[in-house]
Protein backbone atom coordinates (compact mmCIF):
# COMPACT_ATOMS: atom_id res chain seq x y z
CA UNK A 1 0.00 0.00 0.00
CA UNK A 2 2.90 2.38 0.64
CA UNK A 3 4.48 1.35 -2.71
CA UNK A 4 0.77 2.32 -4.37
CA UNK A 5 0.83 6.00 -2.28
CA UNK A 6 4.04 6.99 -3.75
CA UNK A 7 3.19 5.70 -7.38
CA UNK A 8 0.26 8.23 -6.99
CA UNK A 9 1.89 10.68 -5.65
CA UNK A 10 4.73 10.64 -8.58
CA UNK A 11 2.20 10.97 -10.73
CA UNK A 12 0.36 13.96 -8.95
CA UNK A 13 4.19 15.33 -9.12
CA UNK A 14 4.74 14.67 -13.11
CA UNK A 15 0.89 15.97 -13.87
CA UNK A 16 2.21 19.47 -12.11
CA UNK A 17 5.48 19.00 -13.76
CA UNK A 18 4.50 18.42 -17.40
CA UNK A 19 1.50 21.34 -16.23
CA UNK A 20 3.84 23.75 -15.79
CA UNK A 21 6.89 23.09 -17.44
CA UNK A 22 5.23 21.95 -20.92
CA UNK A 23 6.59 25.71 -22.79
CA UNK A 24 10.31 24.46 -21.73
CA UNK A 25 9.71 20.55 -22.27
CA UNK A 26 8.59 21.13 -25.95
CA UNK A 27 11.15 23.40 -27.37
CA UNK A 28 14.32 21.58 -25.26
CA UNK A 29 13.31 18.43 -27.11
CA UNK A 30 11.85 19.42 -30.42
CA UNK A 31 15.43 21.84 -31.24
CA UNK A 32 18.20 19.82 -29.09
CA UNK A 33 16.95 15.81 -28.98
CA UNK A 34 15.57 15.75 -32.26
CA UNK A 35 18.68 17.16 -34.29
CA UNK A 36 20.89 15.02 -32.02
CA UNK A 37 19.01 12.00 -33.12
CA UNK A 38 19.24 12.57 -36.56
CA UNK A 39 22.69 13.98 -36.86
CA UNK A 40 24.47 13.08 -33.71
CA UNK A 41 24.14 11.08 -30.73
CA UNK A 42 21.62 10.41 -28.46
CA UNK A 43 23.74 8.25 -26.01
CA UNK A 44 26.41 11.49 -26.72
CA UNK A 45 23.76 13.90 -25.51
CA UNK A 46 22.90 11.90 -22.46
CA UNK A 47 27.11 11.70 -21.21
CA UNK A 48 27.07 15.41 -22.28
CA UNK A 49 24.14 16.30 -19.94
CA UNK A 50 24.73 13.65 -17.15
CA UNK A 51 26.52 16.40 -14.82
CA UNK A 52 23.67 18.65 -15.51
CA UNK A 53 20.62 16.90 -14.04
CA UNK A 54 18.25 19.85 -14.95
CA UNK A 55 18.90 20.21 -18.73
CA UNK A 56 19.39 16.56 -18.66
CA UNK A 57 15.46 16.12 -17.38
CA UNK A 58 14.94 19.32 -19.80
CA UNK A 59 16.36 17.62 -23.05
CA UNK A 60 14.74 13.77 -22.64
CA UNK A 61 11.85 14.08 -20.51
CA UNK A 62 9.49 12.59 -23.47
CA UNK A 63 11.84 9.89 -23.85
CA UNK A 64 10.57 8.36 -20.61
CA UNK A 65 7.75 5.75 -21.33
CA UNK A 66 5.99 7.18 -17.94
CA UNK A 67 6.31 10.97 -19.07
CA UNK A 68 4.29 10.10 -22.27
CA UNK A 69 1.78 8.72 -20.55
CA UNK A 70 0.87 11.29 -18.47
CA UNK A 71 1.40 13.87 -21.09
CA UNK A 72 -1.43 11.94 -22.96
CA UNK A 73 -3.81 12.16 -19.96
CA UNK A 74 -3.47 15.55 -19.73
CA UNK A 75 -3.82 16.32 -23.52
CA UNK A 76 -6.84 14.53 -23.39
CA UNK A 77 -8.06 16.49 -20.52
CA UNK A 78 -7.51 19.50 -22.21
CA UNK A 79 -9.43 18.16 -25.27
CA UNK A 80 -12.57 17.65 -23.24
CA UNK A 81 -11.84 21.13 -21.33
CA UNK A 82 -11.80 23.36 -24.80
CA UNK A 83 -15.02 20.80 -25.73
CA UNK A 84 -16.81 22.28 -22.57
CA UNK A 85 -16.28 26.20 -23.43
CA UNK A 86 -17.01 26.06 -27.03
CA UNK A 87 -20.40 24.48 -25.30
CA UNK A 88 -20.55 27.54 -22.96
CA UNK A 89 -18.81 30.09 -25.23
CA UNK A 90 -18.28 32.86 -23.04
CA UNK A 91 -16.53 35.33 -25.34
CA UNK A 92 -19.17 35.15 -27.62
CA UNK A 93 -20.11 38.51 -29.62
CA UNK A 94 -24.06 38.79 -30.26
CA UNK A 95 -24.80 38.75 -34.01
CA UNK A 96 -21.35 38.25 -35.08
CA UNK A 97 -20.04 35.40 -36.20
CA UNK A 98 -16.18 35.34 -34.42
CA UNK A 99 -13.73 32.85 -34.21
CA UNK A 100 -13.02 32.55 -30.52
CA UNK A 101 -9.37 31.28 -29.33
CA UNK A 102 -10.91 28.57 -27.62
CA UNK A 103 -12.88 27.26 -30.81
CA UNK A 104 -9.47 27.30 -33.07
CA UNK A 105 -7.62 25.22 -30.10
CA UNK A 106 -10.12 22.77 -30.66
CA UNK A 107 -9.66 22.45 -34.56
CA UNK A 108 -6.17 22.21 -33.51
CA UNK A 109 -6.53 19.78 -30.94
CA UNK A 110 -8.65 17.55 -33.01
CA UNK A 111 -6.06 17.77 -36.33
CA UNK A 112 -3.26 16.62 -33.60
CA UNK A 113 -5.61 13.48 -32.27
CA UNK A 114 -6.11 12.78 -35.79
CA UNK A 115 -2.73 12.67 -37.35
CA UNK A 116 -2.07 11.16 -34.20
CA UNK A 117 -3.80 8.25 -34.91
CA UNK A 118 -3.37 7.70 -38.59
CA UNK A 119 0.11 7.92 -38.50
CA UNK A 120 -0.10 4.81 -35.81
CA UNK A 121 -2.58 2.95 -38.20
CA UNK A 122 -0.16 3.49 -41.20
CA UNK A 123 3.20 2.29 -38.80
CA UNK A 124 1.47 -1.05 -37.65
CA UNK A 125 0.15 -1.71 -41.23
CA UNK A 126 3.77 -1.40 -42.59
CA UNK A 127 4.87 -3.50 -39.88
CA UNK A 128 2.33 -5.93 -40.98
CA UNK A 129 3.66 -6.73 -44.26
CA UNK A 130 7.23 -6.13 -43.32
CA UNK A 131 8.55 -9.09 -40.62
CA UNK A 132 11.58 -10.72 -39.57
CA UNK A 133 12.44 -14.18 -39.06
CA UNK A 134 9.73 -16.52 -39.97
CA UNK A 135 8.93 -17.95 -36.40
CA UNK A 136 8.04 -14.49 -35.69
CA UNK A 137 5.96 -13.74 -38.21
CA UNK A 138 2.55 -14.73 -36.84
CA UNK A 139 3.65 -13.15 -33.19
CA UNK A 140 4.45 -10.09 -35.04
CA UNK A 141 0.72 -9.60 -37.24
CA UNK A 142 -0.78 -10.07 -34.22
CA UNK A 143 0.78 -7.41 -32.37
CA UNK A 144 -0.05 -4.94 -35.37
CA UNK A 145 -3.24 -6.48 -35.86
CA UNK A 146 -3.54 -5.60 -32.05
CA UNK A 147 -2.18 -2.08 -32.41
CA UNK A 148 -4.79 -1.65 -35.23
CA UNK A 149 -7.73 -2.72 -33.59
CA UNK A 150 -7.76 -0.26 -30.14
CA UNK A 151 -10.64 0.21 -29.22
CA UNK A 152 -9.72 4.00 -27.49
CA UNK A 153 -8.04 4.68 -30.31
CA UNK A 154 -10.81 4.05 -32.77
CA UNK A 155 -12.92 5.83 -30.82
CA UNK A 156 -10.90 8.87 -30.49
CA UNK A 157 -10.32 9.36 -33.97
CA UNK A 158 -14.18 8.95 -34.60
CA UNK A 159 -14.55 11.57 -32.23
CA UNK A 160 -12.32 13.88 -33.51
CA UNK A 161 -13.49 13.16 -36.89
CA UNK A 162 -16.58 14.49 -35.74
CA UNK A 163 -15.83 17.51 -34.51
CA UNK A 164 -13.86 18.49 -37.30
CA UNK A 165 -16.62 17.97 -39.90
CA UNK A 166 -19.28 19.57 -37.58
CA UNK A 167 -17.00 22.61 -37.06
CA UNK A 168 -16.81 22.53 -40.96
CA UNK A 169 -20.43 22.44 -41.38
CA UNK A 170 -20.79 25.47 -38.88
CA UNK A 171 -18.19 27.91 -41.02
CA UNK A 172 -20.10 27.12 -44.11
CA UNK A 173 -22.49 29.39 -43.12
CA UNK A 174 -24.48 27.88 -45.68
CA UNK A 175 -28.55 28.55 -46.29
CA UNK A 176 -31.55 27.32 -48.14
CA UNK A 177 -33.18 29.10 -50.41
CA UNK A 178 -36.05 31.37 -49.14
CA UNK A 179 -39.02 31.59 -52.20
CA UNK A 180 -41.23 34.17 -49.94
CA UNK A 181 -38.66 36.38 -48.98
CA UNK A 182 -40.13 38.91 -51.04
CA UNK A 183 -42.67 39.87 -53.65
CA UNK A 184 -40.99 40.51 -57.04
CA UNK A 185 -38.46 37.71 -56.18
CA UNK A 186 -39.13 34.20 -56.37
CA UNK A 187 -35.62 33.05 -54.62
CA UNK A 188 -33.26 34.44 -52.69
CA UNK A 189 -30.75 33.54 -49.85
CA UNK A 190 -31.94 34.17 -46.22
CA UNK A 191 -29.46 36.75 -44.21
CA UNK A 192 -25.91 34.96 -44.21
CA UNK A 193 -23.95 36.20 -41.14
CA UNK A 194 -26.33 35.08 -38.16
CA UNK A 195 -24.54 34.01 -35.17
CA UNK A 196 -27.65 33.29 -33.59
CA UNK A 197 -28.82 29.34 -34.41
CA UNK A 198 -32.43 30.35 -33.91
CA UNK A 199 -32.28 32.06 -37.15
CA UNK A 200 -31.65 28.61 -39.08
CA UNK A 201 -33.70 25.71 -39.76
CA UNK A 202 -33.36 22.24 -38.21
CA UNK A 203 -32.22 20.78 -41.50
CA UNK A 204 -29.42 23.41 -42.10
CA UNK A 205 -25.86 22.71 -41.80
CA UNK A 206 -25.03 24.67 -38.60
CA UNK A 207 -27.32 22.62 -36.29
CA UNK A 208 -25.72 19.62 -38.40
CA UNK A 209 -22.77 20.51 -36.96
CA UNK A 210 -23.74 21.14 -33.96
CA UNK A 211 -25.14 17.24 -33.61
CA UNK A 212 -21.78 16.09 -34.67
CA UNK A 213 -19.47 17.91 -32.77
CA UNK A 214 -22.19 17.02 -29.60
CA UNK A 215 -21.61 13.54 -30.57
CA UNK A 216 -18.06 13.59 -30.58
CA UNK A 217 -17.97 15.32 -27.33
CA UNK A 218 -19.74 12.43 -25.96
CA UNK A 219 -17.20 10.03 -27.91
CA UNK A 220 -14.31 12.32 -26.06
CA UNK A 221 -15.76 12.12 -22.54
CA UNK A 222 -16.40 8.08 -22.84
CA UNK A 223 -13.52 7.64 -23.99
CA UNK A 224 -12.03 9.05 -20.48
CA UNK A 225 -12.55 5.00 -19.44
CA UNK A 226 -8.92 4.07 -21.01
CA UNK A 227 -7.95 6.17 -18.46
CA UNK A 228 -9.46 3.98 -15.58
CA UNK A 229 -8.20 1.25 -16.35
CA UNK A 230 -4.46 2.08 -14.89
CA UNK A 231 -6.67 2.24 -11.47
CA UNK A 232 -6.66 -0.97 -9.40
CA UNK A 233 -10.15 -0.36 -8.56
CA UNK A 234 -11.90 0.86 -10.97
CA UNK A 235 -9.49 -0.95 -14.15
CA UNK A 236 -11.83 -4.32 -13.41
CA UNK A 237 -14.44 -2.78 -13.89
CA UNK A 238 -13.56 -1.05 -17.26
CA UNK A 239 -11.97 -4.73 -18.25
CA UNK A 240 -15.78 -6.54 -17.52
CA UNK A 241 -17.52 -3.37 -19.22
CA UNK A 242 -14.96 -3.84 -22.58
CA UNK A 243 -15.09 -7.34 -22.17
CA UNK A 244 -19.18 -7.59 -22.03
CA UNK A 245 -19.03 -5.01 -25.22
CA UNK A 246 -17.96 -8.52 -27.50
CA UNK A 247 -21.17 -9.94 -26.15
CA UNK A 248 -23.30 -6.86 -26.97
CA UNK A 249 -22.49 -7.55 -30.49
CA UNK A 250 -23.02 -11.15 -31.18
CA UNK A 251 -26.16 -10.17 -29.70
CA UNK A 252 -26.68 -6.90 -31.74
CA UNK A 253 -26.42 -9.21 -35.03
CA UNK A 254 -29.22 -11.91 -34.01
CA UNK A 255 -31.31 -8.45 -33.14
CA UNK A 256 -30.46 -6.84 -36.56
CA UNK A 257 -31.31 -9.58 -38.53
CA UNK A 258 -35.30 -9.86 -36.15
CA UNK A 259 -35.69 -6.52 -36.82
CA UNK A 260 -35.41 -6.20 -40.41
CA UNK A 261 -37.32 -9.32 -40.97
CA UNK A 262 -40.72 -8.60 -38.77
CA UNK A 263 -40.65 -4.56 -40.27
CA UNK A 264 -40.62 -6.00 -43.35
CA UNK A 265 -43.08 -8.84 -42.17
CA UNK A 266 -45.55 -6.24 -40.50
CA UNK A 267 -44.91 -3.59 -43.29
CA UNK A 268 -46.36 -5.83 -45.78
CA UNK A 269 -49.31 -6.53 -43.51
CA UNK A 270 -50.53 -3.64 -42.73
CA UNK A 271 -49.52 -0.61 -45.20
CA UNK A 272 -52.51 -1.46 -47.37
CA UNK A 273 -54.80 -0.83 -44.40
CA UNK A 274 -57.41 1.67 -44.92
CA UNK A 275 -58.83 1.99 -41.19
CA UNK A 276 -58.10 4.68 -40.04
CA UNK A 277 -58.32 5.62 -35.73
CA UNK A 278 -59.49 8.96 -34.48
CA UNK A 279 -57.41 11.85 -35.65
CA UNK A 280 -54.59 9.50 -37.52
CA UNK A 281 -55.63 11.19 -40.87
CA UNK A 282 -55.03 14.97 -39.59
CA UNK A 283 -51.38 13.57 -37.71
CA UNK A 284 -50.34 12.08 -41.07
CA UNK A 285 -51.14 15.23 -42.91
CA UNK A 286 -49.71 17.29 -40.32
CA UNK A 287 -46.46 15.58 -41.10
CA UNK A 288 -46.70 15.80 -44.23
CA UNK A 289 -46.97 19.53 -44.55
CA UNK A 290 -44.52 20.48 -41.98
CA UNK A 291 -41.81 18.06 -44.13
CA UNK A 292 -42.75 20.17 -46.86
CA UNK A 293 -42.61 23.64 -44.95
CA UNK A 294 -39.35 23.15 -43.41
CA UNK A 295 -36.90 22.87 -46.60
CA UNK A 296 -37.98 27.02 -46.87
CA UNK A 297 -37.91 27.92 -43.35
CA UNK A 298 -37.86 31.55 -42.63
CA UNK A 299 -38.50 31.73 -39.36
CA UNK A 300 -37.05 31.09 -35.51
CA UNK A 301 -39.48 29.38 -34.80
CA UNK A 302 -41.66 26.72 -37.07
CA UNK A 303 -45.05 25.66 -35.43
CA UNK A 304 -46.48 22.13 -36.36
CA UNK A 305 -49.05 19.82 -35.36
CA UNK A 306 -46.59 17.42 -34.69
CA UNK A 307 -47.03 15.04 -31.32
CA UNK A 308 -43.60 13.40 -31.87
CA UNK A 309 -43.54 9.91 -31.66
CA UNK A 310 -44.66 7.47 -29.89
CA UNK A 311 -45.31 4.12 -29.24
CA UNK A 312 -48.72 4.56 -27.26
CA UNK A 313 -50.74 6.31 -30.07
CA UNK A 314 -53.18 4.20 -31.37
CA UNK A 315 -52.03 4.91 -34.62
CA UNK A 316 -50.91 2.62 -37.78
CA UNK A 317 -47.14 2.38 -37.16
CA UNK A 318 -46.36 0.46 -40.46
CA UNK A 319 -47.79 2.36 -43.33
CA UNK A 320 -44.34 3.41 -44.13
CA UNK A 321 -41.11 0.41 -43.45
CA UNK A 322 -39.13 3.77 -42.55
CA UNK A 323 -41.71 4.09 -39.16
CA UNK A 324 -41.48 0.32 -38.90
CA UNK A 325 -38.42 0.41 -38.57
CA UNK A 326 -38.24 3.21 -36.01
CA UNK A 327 -41.09 1.43 -34.04
CA UNK A 328 -39.96 -2.07 -34.04
CA UNK A 329 -36.36 -1.04 -32.80
CA UNK A 330 -37.76 1.50 -30.14
CA UNK A 331 -40.00 -1.17 -28.70
CA UNK A 332 -36.91 -3.21 -27.46
CA UNK A 333 -36.46 -0.33 -24.29
CA UNK A 334 -40.62 0.05 -24.11
CA UNK A 335 -42.23 -3.63 -24.97
CA UNK A 336 -45.77 -4.39 -25.39
CA UNK A 337 -48.07 -1.93 -27.25
CA UNK A 338 -50.35 -3.45 -29.30
CA UNK A 339 -51.98 -0.05 -30.43
CA UNK A 340 -49.07 0.31 -32.48
CA UNK A 341 -51.38 -1.98 -34.99
CA UNK A 342 -53.48 0.75 -35.28
CA UNK A 343 -57.45 0.44 -35.84
CA UNK A 344 -56.77 -2.19 -38.62
CA UNK A 345 -59.52 -4.79 -38.84
CA UNK A 346 -59.81 -8.27 -40.31
CA UNK A 347 -57.22 -10.46 -41.38
CA UNK A 348 -54.47 -7.79 -41.51
CA UNK A 349 -54.94 -7.27 -38.28
CA UNK A 350 -54.88 -10.41 -36.69
CA UNK A 351 -51.65 -11.70 -38.51
CA UNK A 352 -49.96 -8.36 -37.55
CA UNK A 353 -50.52 -8.44 -34.08
CA UNK A 354 -49.10 -12.47 -34.08
CA UNK A 355 -46.19 -11.02 -35.70
CA UNK A 356 -45.69 -8.51 -33.01
CA UNK A 357 -46.27 -11.04 -30.80
CA UNK A 358 -43.72 -12.75 -31.78
CA UNK A 359 -41.24 -10.19 -32.48
CA UNK A 360 -41.87 -9.27 -28.62
CA UNK A 361 -41.11 -12.91 -27.26
CA UNK A 362 -37.89 -13.15 -29.48
CA UNK A 363 -36.91 -9.84 -28.07
CA UNK A 364 -38.00 -9.73 -24.21
CA UNK A 365 -37.86 -13.62 -23.47
CA UNK A 366 -35.07 -14.95 -25.62
CA UNK A 367 -32.41 -12.44 -26.96
CA UNK A 368 -32.63 -10.13 -23.61
CA UNK A 369 -32.22 -12.97 -21.43
CA UNK A 370 -29.62 -15.14 -23.47
CA UNK A 371 -27.32 -11.24 -23.22
CA UNK A 372 -27.99 -11.36 -19.22
CA UNK A 373 -26.31 -14.87 -19.20
CA UNK A 374 -23.52 -14.37 -21.70
CA UNK A 375 -22.58 -11.12 -19.54
CA UNK A 376 -22.81 -12.97 -15.89
CA UNK A 377 -20.74 -15.64 -17.01
CA UNK A 378 -17.90 -12.79 -18.86
CA UNK A 379 -17.76 -11.21 -16.01
CA UNK A 380 -17.58 -14.09 -13.38
CA UNK A 381 -14.49 -15.15 -15.70
CA UNK A 382 -12.93 -11.69 -15.09
CA UNK A 383 -13.41 -11.70 -11.31
CA UNK A 384 -12.04 -15.01 -10.83
CA UNK A 385 -9.04 -13.81 -11.36
CA UNK A 386 -9.63 -10.16 -12.29
CA UNK A 387 -6.12 -8.85 -10.61
CA UNK A 388 -4.34 -11.27 -13.37
CA UNK A 389 -6.37 -9.72 -16.07
CA UNK A 390 -5.87 -6.13 -14.73
CA UNK A 391 -2.49 -6.12 -15.03
CA UNK A 392 -2.93 -7.95 -18.21
CA UNK A 393 -4.64 -5.03 -19.73
CA UNK A 394 -2.75 -2.37 -17.75
CA UNK A 395 0.87 -3.94 -19.60
CA UNK A 396 -0.68 -4.06 -22.92
CA UNK A 397 -1.53 -0.12 -22.15
CA UNK A 398 2.15 0.24 -21.20
CA UNK A 399 3.86 -1.55 -24.00
CA UNK A 400 1.67 1.29 -26.21
CA UNK A 401 4.52 3.72 -24.71
CA UNK A 402 7.38 1.50 -25.07
CA UNK A 403 6.19 0.80 -28.45
CA UNK A 404 5.60 3.78 -29.78
CA UNK A 405 8.39 6.07 -29.70
CA UNK A 406 9.22 5.62 -32.78
CA UNK A 407 5.92 7.44 -34.03
CA UNK A 408 5.87 10.10 -32.06
CA UNK A 409 7.11 11.22 -28.82
CA UNK A 410 5.28 15.00 -28.03
CA UNK A 411 1.64 15.11 -26.76
CA UNK A 412 -1.06 16.27 -28.90
CA UNK A 413 -1.26 18.86 -30.32
CA UNK A 414 2.73 19.64 -30.42
CA UNK A 415 3.06 16.47 -32.17
CA UNK A 416 2.43 18.15 -35.65
CA UNK A 417 5.43 19.89 -34.47
CA UNK A 418 7.48 17.87 -34.06
CA UNK A 419 5.85 16.07 -37.91
CA UNK A 420 7.31 19.82 -39.13
CA UNK A 421 10.56 19.78 -37.19
CA UNK A 422 11.09 15.62 -38.49
CA UNK A 423 10.30 16.82 -41.88
CA UNK A 424 12.57 19.43 -41.68
CA UNK A 425 15.59 17.59 -40.79
CA UNK A 426 14.82 15.02 -43.06
CA UNK A 427 15.44 17.16 -45.75
CA UNK A 428 18.59 19.05 -44.36
CA UNK A 429 19.75 15.11 -43.89
CA UNK A 430 18.81 14.64 -47.14
CA UNK A 431 20.35 18.46 -49.24
CA UNK A 432 23.56 17.59 -47.06
CA UNK A 433 23.67 13.28 -47.98
CA UNK A 434 23.36 14.81 -52.40
CA UNK A 435 26.36 17.46 -51.32
CA UNK A 436 28.80 14.86 -49.47
CA UNK A 437 28.05 12.84 -52.77
CA UNK A 438 28.56 15.53 -55.15
CA UNK A 439 32.12 16.19 -53.26
CA UNK A 440 33.05 12.51 -53.45
CA UNK A 441 31.93 12.07 -56.73
CA UNK A 442 34.06 15.67 -57.58
CA UNK A 443 37.19 14.41 -55.64
CA UNK A 444 36.78 10.59 -57.62
CA UNK A 445 36.45 13.04 -60.75
CA UNK A 446 40.05 15.31 -59.75
CA UNK A 447 41.82 11.77 -58.48
CA UNK A 448 40.70 10.16 -61.88
CA UNK A 449 42.23 13.52 -63.61
CA UNK A 450 45.21 13.29 -61.95
CA UNK A 451 45.88 10.35 -62.64
CA UNK A 452 45.29 10.28 -66.32
CA UNK A 453 48.15 13.24 -65.99
CA UNK A 454 50.26 10.66 -64.07
CA UNK A 455 49.75 7.97 -66.34
CA UNK A 456 50.46 10.52 -69.76
CA UNK A 457 53.81 11.17 -67.78
CA UNK A 458 54.73 7.61 -67.20
CA UNK A 459 53.85 6.80 -70.91
CA UNK A 460 56.07 9.99 -72.48
CA UNK A 461 58.92 8.75 -69.91
CA UNK A 462 58.68 5.01 -71.07
CA UNK A 463 58.46 5.76 -75.15
CA UNK A 464 61.28 8.37 -74.43
CA UNK A 465 63.55 5.42 -72.59
CA UNK A 466 62.29 3.08 -76.01
CA UNK A 467 63.63 6.06 -78.36
CA UNK A 468 66.67 6.15 -76.28
CA UNK A 469 66.84 2.79 -76.15
CA UNK A 470 66.81 2.06 -79.86
CA UNK A 471 69.30 4.96 -80.91
CA UNK A 472 71.93 3.06 -78.58
CA UNK A 473 71.50 -0.30 -79.99
CA UNK A 474 71.89 1.71 -83.45
CA UNK A 475 75.13 2.56 -82.55
CA UNK A 476 76.49 0.00 -81.33
CA UNK A 477 75.46 -2.18 -84.17
CA UNK A 478 77.01 0.33 -86.46
CA UNK A 479 80.51 -0.14 -84.23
Amino acid sequence: KSKEKITKIDVIKKMFKTLVFTLLYVPAFLFVYLPYKSFGSVDTLEETLKPRPILHDLVFYYSVPINRCVSDFISHLALIYFILLSMINPNDDQGVIDIDWYDLCLVIFAVGYCVKCLREAFYFLRNFFSHGKEQDRRTHWNRSLQGLRDVYKVLQFICCSLILVGNLFKSTEFEYFNHTRSSNSSSSLIYSGQDDPLKYCDNSFLKTGYSLIGIGATLCIVNLLHWFEFSSHLGPIILSLRQTIGDIMKILATFVVFLFAFSIGLYFSLRFSNSYCKEELGKIKARNDTEAEIPYCTQEIVKTDLTGFSLEDNVNHFRYFEEAMKTCFWSLFDPGHPEVIGCTQGPPRHLGMFLWGTYQIANVVILMNLLIALMNATISNIQGDKTTEWRFARTQIWRQYFDHYKISHLPVPFNLLEILVNLVLIIIKSLMKKKNVDDSESQLENRGSDGDAKEKEYLDLVAQLCVRYIQMKKIQGKK
